[in-house]
């Protein structure tokens, strides 16, 4: 599959989301994506990292997960070693996630990624997995319920990468002061799209 054909889909599925959002006036009902070039960013760092083991939180109808799935597959193809990059990506909704696995298997994506219906609380706590990328675009007055885990997750060189930063600093605020304020990270905070930071456990 060809890059184009890859980026005429995900811009389809954009703007169909995005029609349906703009529809919407309650946003928890809203599908709320990261912005295109937001998502080709996400992939490009992922592909420069030849990440190993990536973690999305807030599948949502997959638009970010394809975009992880097109960088899996870059370092897949490139890979000379054995072991694969994976992905796991979860959400709470069950239909959401149906949606996303549709699109996945579309495009021949859903080879090593695992969609999981699990709150994000639930599965971090439980996880003892090594994530070198966690992509974070999820309901964000939970995001404080994260922090410890995170922390204990993430080591030398990986990396965490939250959405929506700018368009909603206010929110976000105390979130990115956890890492800000804590010299085991070099954090930087991006205008690209709605506002990308992205935090690297030193």
């Amino acid at each position: 599959m060809s890059f184009a054909y890859f980026k005429a889909y995900t811009d389809r599925l954009y703007q169909i989301d995005k029609a349906f959002d703009d529809a919407q006036p309650n946003r928890l009902n809203r599908h709320r994506h990261l912005e295109p070039d937001s998502a080709e960013f996400l992939a490009s760092l992922v592909i420069s990292k030849r990440a190993k083991n990536m973690l999305e939180i807030g599948t949502s109808t997959g638009y970010s997960t394809l975009w992880l799935g097109y960088a899996l597959a870059q370092i897949n193809r490139a890979n000379t070693a054995d072991t694969a990059t994976t992905l796991t990506s979860i959400d709470i909704d069950e239909w959401r996630l149906l949606t996303a696995r549709n699109h996945l298997r579309t495009l021949q994506f859903d080879h090593n990624i695992t969609l999981q219906q699990v709150d994000a609380k639930d599965f971090l706590r439980q996880s003892t997995a090594h994530f070198d990328v966690i992509f974070l675009d999820a309901e964000r007055r939970f995001y404080g319920d994260y922090v410890a885990d995170f922390k204990r997750l993430l080591t030398f060189g990986d990396m965490l990468i939250v959405d929506n930063v700018i368009s909603h600093a206010d929110e976000v605020a105390a979130f990115l002061s956890a890492f800000e304020q804590d010299s085991n990270y070099l954090c930087s905070t991006l205008s690209i799209g709605a506002g990308l930071f992205v935090a690297v456990r030193q």
